[in-house]
């Protein structure tokens, strides 16, 4: 499901225009990325956590050109659902 999917899904289950479903999820994203690079965290009962991590600087290697090469660090959202989310599925 891609991002206007979901928007339209969230539209006829809300009965809200696709525009104000559409704002949400991008002030969502928004709220996720200044509250993480903050070094905050958030929280949502019965759903998840989204954290920042950073990943070391690390060195791979080239298989085409059997050379290593050294990737530089990277932050990034992480996301770890709670049991809650999962038992839903099963």
């Amino acid at each position: 499901m891609n991002k206007q999917e979901l928007v339209a899904v969230l539209s006829k289950k809300t009965n809200l225009p696709k525009t104000k479903c559409d704002l949400f999820l991008n002030t969502f994203k928004d709220t996720i990325l200044e509250v993480c690079n903050k070094g905050g965290e958030i929280v949502l009962r019965d759903f998840g956590k989204f954290t920042l991590k950073e990943r070391n600087p690390r060195k791979y290697l080239n298989p085409q050109t059997k050379r290593y090469y050294m990737a530089s660090s990277k932050r990034f959202v992480s996301f770890k659902s709670f049991a809650s989310l999962a038992k839903g599925l099963n």
